[in-house]
């Protein structure tokens, strides 16, 4: 068990895993236009436990790429925490 899942129980995971696999189909999906503007899509949104000593799980998209894009990366990341994050 790491400290995450420790700290935030299993949903926290699942939250992670969830956008990591989404975010994974995504890449796929546009992966002809990412790779000709050389983006990788894993450093385009943060997760975060426990910021600042709140104890709150955060995550935003980081970086702009495309109205398109960013707007699939903001569903993910708003579907995932519904499904997983609703008890922490």
């Amino acid at each position: 068990m790491g400290l995450t899942e420790k700290l935030f129980g299993n949903g926290a995971e699942r939250f992670s895993d969830c956008v990591e696999i989404k975010i994974a189909e995504l890449k796929e999906k546009h992966k002809d236009f990412l790779s000709e503007e050389k983006i990788d899509l894993s450093t385009a949104y943060m997760i975060t436990f426990g910021q600042s000593g709140s104890g709150r799980v955060g995550f935003n998209r980081i970086q702009d790429i495309s109205l398109e894009i960013d707007s699939e990366i903001d569903r993910i990341l708003h579907e995932c925490a519904e499904e997983h994050l609703q008890k922490l």
